[in-house]
């Protein structure tokens, strides 16, 4: 079994062309929502966080890490169970509607979630142990921002970024069929990219860094009208800036769901041409 990335590519915009409406609800639901429930905590703010950065002593945001905690993890939980009833709607052989597709999503979009940190934090965790083991947490910390500090954080990223190729069907294979249990769908997601895993490291590897990149700009963008912005927050420059965010984020989600659901079509030609053929 291997996975073209052109192929891929070409069936994630039929994908997009004949579920759009299904993929702008769900969009909304996994990008505006979330985006709107972080605007109300202050410390999400890029203004606070500039002002943070500026006078650390002088700032004073109110609260707990305990609110902003408890929002990252509910809105991770919207934004996962967005991308499985979106992967449910424009994969299934038969849509069962909004209401299901959404109960769907958030139940498996749960499982998954957690599956991951769990296998991600295991990751970090046997990355990490070796050196601290050997130099100690002091030394490590004294060698933050150096040549061996940031030689380190490329491996986390290219090791981090060949598990993502590795795995990147689980979600729409889970969607296709339903399911609920991610380790299947982890098993057969691995198997199916084997062969094309080098292909596959270099087009996530290119996105991230792409989206990175894009991030970046928007954040010196937006930084640069809030410093020069003598207005109060809220005016027609900052809301074109929150507009922006809102449609890079919504481009990225649209991509991490209609890219993975292409490569799975490409490497399931005979499922696709039967669902075109039905």
């Amino acid at each position: 079994m291997d996975i073209e990335i052109r192929q891929g590519l070409a069936e994630a915009r039929a994908l997009a062309a004949g579920h759009w409406r299904a993929l702008a609800a769900y969009t909304g639901m996994g990008v505006l929502v979330p985006f709107l429930l972080l605007s109300s905590e202050p410390i999400f703010d890029l203004r606070t966080i500039m002002a943070l950065m500026v006078n650390t002593y002088g700032t004073y945001v109110s609260g707990s890490i305990t609110g902003p905690l408890y929002l990252l993890g509910i809105v991770s939980v919207i934004v996962a169970g967005a991308m499985f009833a979106a992967w449910n709607a424009i994969l299934a052989e038969f849509r069962e509607g909004y209401i299901s597709e959404i109960m769907y999503g958030m139940v498996a979009g749960a499982a998954y979630l957690i599956v991951n940190i769990l296998l991600y934090a295991g990751i970090g965790v046997i990355a990490t142990l070796p050196i601290l083991l050997t130099i100690g947490i002091a030394e490590w910390n004294a060698l933050a921002g150096s040549l061996a500090d940031g030689a380190y954080r490329l491996v986390l990223v290219v090791l981090g970024t060949w598990i993502e190729a590795r795995l990147c069907l689980t979600g729409a294979i889970m969607g296709a069929g339903g399911r609920l249990n991610p380790f299947p769908a982890i098993a057969e997601s691995w198997r199916a990219t084997g062969q094309a895993q080098g292909r596959l490291f270099g087009f996530y590897l290119a996105l991230g860094t792409l989206f990175g990149l894009a991030v970046g700009g928007l954040i010196l963008v937006h930084g640069a009208v809030i410093w020069n912005n003598a207005q109060a927050p809220g005016s027609a420059l900052e809301m074109a800036m929150s507009f922006a965010w809102v449609l890079l984020f919504a481009a990225y989600f649209l991509a991490k769901i209609l890219v993975a659901a292409g490569f799975l079509r490409a490497a399931r030609p005979r499922a696709a041409a039967a669902e075109v053929f039905a």
